[in-house]
């Protein structure tokens, strides 16, 4: 552990397949740092979750890593290239970024009008914007609310559509935050569907969250903010089993690995480290 405060990157050993590489990045609103040092690289494919309590820095981060905003100090690094003051276009199509409030992200005064707007304002011809559309909509099931406005759709309605908008622009990451903030149940469970479908193929994902049993069960890796610093990055069962990064990011442990250290204590399982389950289905196998 550094002396600074700051705990060790647990998978520092990761290779493969760098999509972005982020180098030692500060940001400061007006003289007030918000993001300190922070270093990581995504690799083409991973889902990533982004944990932390409120003004932990994620959403600094996000607007850093998409081009919104630029650091005071850092690279950004992507498909193997330093960004540039003038590259930060670019960065804009490669990293797409699905806010939690999907009015906040919808303008447009129907649905296909929304999805067109971003292939229309990458430059793209009509032919391929009417394309990208068509299969955003279809990927979405979107089809019988194309002429319906935006903004007097369903929740989970807007939430597709604007999860939609971002699919027609083809970046190489998706970024989501909180996406399944203020929806109900069933229209969480839809949005998780998604977001696991969009993975199968192939797609980057970096998804902030505060549910640590959908961080748990959906991850491959988290990243930890706390106080403007990344102060961990490691798969869910070695984040979830270290006291410290639990208690300066105030997360809890998440409900199946609670229950399996339950059972391993009262002896119903041998060994609590091992082979956790993840999912209420992977519990039902190991007990049955």
């Amino acid at each position: 552990m550094k002396s600074s405060g700051k705990i060790e990157n647990i998978d520092a050993g990761r290779n493969g397949d760098i999509l972005i590489e982020i180098k030692n990045l500060f940001f400061a609103y007006e003289e007030k740092l918000v993001l300190k040092d922070i270093n990581f690289s995504i690799k083409r494919g991973e889902r990533i979750a982004v944990m932390g309590s409120n003004g932990a820095g994620k959403s600094t981060f996000f607007l850093n890593l998409n081009g919104v905003l630029q650091p005071e100090k850092g690279e950004i690094w992507l498909e193997g290239k330093r960004v540039g003051k003038k590259d930060f276009k670019e960065l804009r199509k490669k990293v797409g970024f699905v806010f939690q409030d999907a009015d906040s992200q919808i303008i447009a005064s129907n649905v296909r009008a929304e999805i067109s707007f971003g292939p229309v304002n990458l430059g793209l011809d009509r032919d391929e914007t009417v394309k990208r559309v068509e299969d955003a909509v279809e990927y979405m099931s979107l089809s019988n609310l194309q002429e319906r406005a935006p903004h007097y759709l369903s929740g989970g309605e807007k939430k597709r559509v604007s999860i939609a908008d971002i699919l027609a622009m083809e970046p190489e990451l998706f970024i989501f935050d909180e996406p399944v903030a203020a929806l109900d149940p069933v229209n969480a469970e839809k949005v998780e569907e998604i977001l696991q479908r969009l993975h199968g193929d192939g797609r980057t994902l970096l998804i902030a969250t505060h549910d640590v049993d959908f961080a748990y069960r959906f991850a491959d890796r988290i990243l930890v903010f706390a106080d403007g610093a990344l102060i961990a990055d490691g798969t869910p069962d070695e984040i979830f089993r270290i006291s410290e990064i639990m208690e300066r990011a105030h997360l809890k442990k998440p409900l199946l690995m609670a229950v399996w250290e339950t059972l391993a204590g009262a002896g119903f399982v041998a060994d609590a480290a091992a082979g956790c389950p993840r999912t209420l289905e992977q519990l039902k196998q190991k007990l049955l």
